[in-house]
């Protein structure tokens, strides 16, 4: 159990070496359960929190929904991540990798776990449900963006080709499963909504719509801010993907310089300055 509430903050405190284990297959299956038991319980706990805007049956349902959200998506995207895995050069097994996507998705758990005070703060304080549902999508996304990172990191570290002619190839098809990974979510995240529900309507376990998760997203950021725009579908997939696509950008900007500066300080500095003979 005590292993369960500190596999998460044992990897981010070393994650290569987290990584090196997993490639070693060096308990392999206690970490994937207790990384996938812990992203449940933290997923539950924020869900709970951010459907009390709402009421308790609210609460309740999102607590329920956060967690399959994540792991509905790791079930369809883990086939196309494996197969992808094997093209970039790994020599992981399915479980491994799993072990690799469960450990992304413990950190975006955790770190919407940390995120929760501030979620109940706004709770008890605030009535403006567009603020409070634009703010649910800052959190989520700050937070997968960052899981999606040590996702890219983790398949960097765990045994690739070092070949530099599949460097590119590997970037794109990391690229392009990153695309497709938060398209899945956000289609899931829309068909399992409503997460956060306008107090005003009764409460729902989930709500038939026609529109999508960037529409509602768009309609947010439209009704916090006050601005006099006209949405369109069009309009509203365009400001949705403008909402939550600067933040990926900063994780990966932020991650890339850490990985830069790691790798200037790996480098032995050669001296220039002529020796004397002796």
């Amino acid at each position: 159990m005590n292993n369960i509430f500190t596999v998460i903050p044992t990897f981010l405190r070393h994650p290569e070496k987290f990584f090196q284990s997993i490639s070693k297959s060096e308990s392999i299956g206690m970490k994937a359960f207790s990384l996938l038991v812990s992203s449940i319980m933290f997923l539950a706990i924020y869900g709970f929190v951010t459907g009390l805007s709402h009421s308790l049956p609210q609460a309740l349902s999102s607590a329920v929904k956060m967690p399959v959200l994540f792991v509905a998506t790791i079930f369809f995207c883990l086939p196309a991540f494996y197969f992808f895995s094997l093209v970039l050069g790994t020599k992981l097994s399915l479980i491994q990798v799993t072990t690799v996507m469960l450990a992304a998705i413990g950190v975006t758990a955790f770190l919407l776990l940390g995120l929760s005070p501030i979620t109940l703060f706004f709770v008890l304080t605030s009535d403006n449900f567009p603020f409070f549902r634009l703010l649910a999508v800052v959190f989520v996304a700050m937070s997968g963006g960052v899981g999606i990172y040590f996702l890219w990191h983790g398949m960097i570290t765990i045994e690739v080709d070092s070949n530099a002619s599949h460097a590119n190839l590997r970037r794109l098809l990391l690229g392009g499963w990153f695309i497709l990974y938060a398209f899945i979510g956000s289609q899931m995240t829309w068909r399992l909504s409503p997460f956060v529900n306008d107090p005003t309507l009764p409460f729902e376990f989930i709500r038939p719509t026609r529109d999508n998760f960037y529409i509602d997203a768009a309609r947010a950021f439209v009704e916090a801010t006050g601005l006099q725009i006209s949405l369109t579908n069009a309009n509203a997939v365009l400001i949705g993907a403008m909402c939550l696509l600067p933040l990926i950008a900063l994780v990966f900007g932020i991650g890339m310089g850490i990985d830069a500066a790691k790798k200037n300080k790996s480098v032995p500095q050669i001296s220039t300055t002529p020796q004397a003979n002796t």
